[in-house]
């Protein structure tokens, strides 16, 4: 059998949280089996893809659901059904009928996953400056090439003077053109899914490889029943732009069983297993000199996930924070953080991933560093 380990891959140590590049999340026995299951049974793709849909309409209260390859195949998905709509001759011929089309995104709301935008053949039109936006402006930019909106909830995303979700949306209905969200770390807890869709968002995409646990390669996208349903005429199994985004049997029920799960997950005690490693790596870190380290309650899109914040003195120990990262990294085995904050010394340890003991492992790295630097 071929595993990481006869490859010669080693096994992280994930304190970054649900983070796609060190493979999302770990299957539950559950979905493995189901994914098992799938795999020996042949069933008709359009179908089974329509009955998820039904499944998820009726979770999120949107009118259509629609199972994908993960958030940012979602995205291109849905950037393309509101150029082409339902219109199978348009689908067919992408990304020809997007040639001059516009959607209209905030500058501080820009994020390397807009890629997955403009793939569409669309082009994202820049409204305001990073640190601020005004309504006037998104108003401003609309003209007859305007297909849609993007609205990002993302880590590196600047809310700061920000046209709110709830603004953009009454743009949205006065001038009758759809809002995307990409919601992909808002289904943590999974009313913020629901509030999006009361809203009366057109197409929210989500990730089914974060806190969902599901396989990394799924997500899903929910809301106008129209839009949804142009979205699946462009994705695996039919002949549109999406179908280079394949989505097997296994990863689909793989996926609904994870949602099944996760929506019945006692959330209390899940929140309370964060808890006690957070505050044992505040606890022991604050011990070390040139740190100080407290606890954050909330992270970057407003989730209640407890994570360690660590300050670092780099003038006093005359290192910066990216060699100490570089260090983690390059230890046996290797340790990831969070890295949003680095360039304001900061580094953040998230739970979420973390095995039992990983966080002792943590604290240990940290002592054979501060022994290596003569810091103690």
């Amino acid at each position: 059998m071929v595993t990481f380990e006869s490859l010669g891959v080693k096994k992280v140590i994930n304190a970054a949280g649900n983070n796609s590049r060190l493979g999302s999340s770990t299957l539950s026995p559950e979905v493995l089996n189901a994914m098992n299951e799938a795999s020996k049974i042949y069933v008709n793709m359009n179908e089974l893809q329509l009955r998820c849909g039904e499944y998820i309409s009726k979770i999120t209260g949107a009118d259509g659901g629609l199972v994908t390859s993960g958030a940012a195949g979602s995205l291109l998905l849905a950037a393309s059904a509101c150029i082409t709509g339902t219109n199978v001759a348009l689908i067919l011929e992408m990304p020809k009928p997007a040639i001059g089309k516009e959607i209209i995104v905030q500058k501080g709301h820009r994020t390397p996953y807009d890629q997955a935008i403009t793939i569409s053949g669309a082009r994202l039109v820049e409204v305001g400056i990073p640190h601020q936006t005004y309504v006037e402006q998104i108003e401003n930019a609309i003209n007859e090439n305007t297909v849609a909106f993007l609205y990002t909830f993302g880590e590196t995303v600047n809310r700061s003077g920000e046209v709110s979700l709830n603004d953009v949306m009454q743009i949205s209905k006065k001038y009758k053109i759809p809002t995307i969200v990409d919601g992909s770390l808002i289904n943590y807890p999974f009313t913020r899914i629901k509030d999006c869709i009361k809203m009366g968002v057109d197409l929210l995409v989500t990730s089914g490889g974060k806190h969902i646990f599901g396989p990394s390669c799924t997500g899903f996208i929910c809301g106008k029943k129209e839009l949804v349903e142009a979205s699946r005429l462009q994705a695996f199994p039919n002949y549109g732009i999406g179908r280079v985004m394949k989505i097997g049997k296994e990863e689909i029920i793989g996926f609904m069983t994870a949602l099944e799960i996760y929506l019945k997950r006692d959330s209390q005690k899940e929140h309370a297993e964060w808890e006690d490693k957070i505050n044992y790596l505040v606890s022991e870190l604050n011990k070390f000199p040139y740190l100080k380290t407290i606890k954050a309650e909330y992270d970057e899109v407003n989730r209640p996930v407890p994570r360690t914040q660590i300050l670092i003195d780099e003038k006093r120990i005359k290192h910066d924070v990216y060699e100490i990262v570089s260090y983690f990294k390059e230890n046996n085995p290797p340790i990831w953080f969070q890295e949003f904050s680095l360039h304001k010394s900061i580094i953040l340890l998230n739970p979420v991933c973390l095995a039992d003991g990983e966080e002792e492992i943590i604290v240990k790295e940290f002592q054979n560093l501060w022994n290596l630097w003569n810091l103690f």
